[in-house]
């Protein structure tokens, strides 16, 4: 069956619930849909990538779903499961709310929250997609 695939990079600042200070994330996914056909019903692909969190994580291998539904459901949503430095299971979840009033925006900008596999909020996170990265984006873009 004829899927897809891409490569994405975002990044920014994540703040800890404890109060802590602003600490730099970035994160490096490839979105792989074995099926377009699959996708079109659906819209869900997996993630796979690495993960740094300053404080928290450093290079970890991620595993994770993202929700592609910007025309009807005006939303993108990430799901990314790691380990953290310290061993513990983590997940980091983030929607982008696509307008089209404002798209550029609202596609480029990811609020996300981390917490632990018991749903219990660890930090904050603001990522941003860097638009001088768009020509790689695209390119990586590839059908198979």
């Amino acid at each position: 069956m004829l899927g897809f695939h891409f490569k994405e990079t975002m990044r920014g600042n994540w703040r800890p619930v404890d109060g802590g200070a602003e600490r730099p994330i970035e994160f490096t996914v490839v979105a792989r849909a074995a099926s377009l056909f699959d996708h079109v019903r659906d819209k869900m692909a997996t993630l796979e990538g690495t993960l740094n969190i300053e404080g928290l994580v450093h290079g970890a291998a991620v595993k994770g779903e993202l929700t592609i539904d910007p025309l009807f459901g005006k939303l993108i949503r990430y799901v990314i499961d790691f380990t953290g430095d310290d061993g513990t299971a983590y997940k980091l979840e983030g929607q982008k709310d696509v307008r089209f009033t404002d798209l550029l925006h609202t596609m480029t900008t990811l609020p996300a929250r981390i917490t632990r596999l018991d749903g219990s909020e660890v930090g904050s996170a603001l990522l941003f997609f860097d638009k001088r990265d768009l020509p790689r984006f695209l390119a990586s873009f590839r059908l198979g």
